[in-house]
């Protein structure tokens, strides 16, 4: 088994910003499981996923524009 050298529990460390699909599919998780309660994250992500590919760059651009900031901010740290 192998183990890691660095504990889950480190409070010091800063987590890595979202990108802009982890971004877009936090937001769309939550209106999926207002409309099914009972859908699992493997389903919810296969849908968020299509739904990603099939978005133009103009429609991807403001999810974008919030990973820079998330980034920007993250670097302030």
């Amino acid at each position: 088994m192998k183990t890691s050298t660095r504990s889950r529990s480190d409070a010091s460390k800063i987590p890595r910003p979202m990108n802009s699909f982890m971004i877009y599919r936090l937001e769309k998780q939550r209106e999926i499981v207002k409309e099914c309660p009972g859908a699992n994250h493997r389903d919810i992500s296969k849908i968020i996923a299509k739904w990603w590919k099939e978005m133009s760059d103009e429609e991807k651009q403001p999810y974008r524009a919030k990973a820079l900031m998330a980034r920007h901010e993250h670097s302030q740290r």
